[in-house]
């Protein structure tokens, strides 16, 4: 399958907030990046971002710069929440182009369902499994849970392996 390109990054982008707000989602930065990463490594939807584990799991400083573009464009817009951060909403620009990735609603919504109304330490928990079963398939649900916790010690082993479980159950039903 091709990679997107540019137009379809902001398409898929506006569509999967949607999607979010449409599932009452924060919405916010965190939300985004992670449900990104889901549909492009579970769901594979060809977006071609690079991931690193970073501060709150697996993140893309190139989503984070299109999210800023969408931003300047009037794709996206911020609606400020309290002390948390903002929430992103589509802005006036952002339903244009929507229809340009309608093959991947399915997979859009899913995601949106499954992972966009997760708290910042759930969506952690669970991208940092996902990630870790990814880049080392060999490991078994223990090793990948202590694995996690080595990575980011404030995950216990315990809640390190209710998020195996967790994301061994989106794989099965996303598949």
């Amino acid at each position: 399958m091709e990679l997107m390109q540019g137009a379809e990054h902001r398409a898929l982008i506006c569509s999967l907030v949607k999607a979010m707000r449409s599932e009452d989602s924060w919405a916010g930065e965190t939300q985004i990046q992670k449900c990104v990463y889901f549909l492009q490594n579970l769901m594979a939807v060809p977006t071609g971002y690079e991931f690193i584990l970073y501060k709150h799991g697996p993140y893309s400083f190139d989503l984070q710069r299109e999210l800023a573009v969408m931003r300047a464009r009037l794709q996206l817009d911020i609606e400020p929440r309290y002390n948390y951060g903002p929430s992103f909403t589509l802005g006036p620009r952002g339903e244009l182009d929507i229809e340009r990735v309608a093959s991947h609603n399915s997979a859009i919504e899913f995601v949106a369902k499954k992972l966009s109304t997760k708290n910042v330490r759930s969506l952690e928990r669970l991208s940092t499994v996902f990630f870790v079963q990814t880049e080392n398939s060999d490991l078994d649900d223990n090793q990948v849970a202590r694995r996690v916790n080595k990575l980011k010690p404030h995950i216990p082993i315990p809640t390190a392996l209710e998020a195996v479980e967790e994301v061994n159950e989106l794989r099965d039903m996303a598949s």
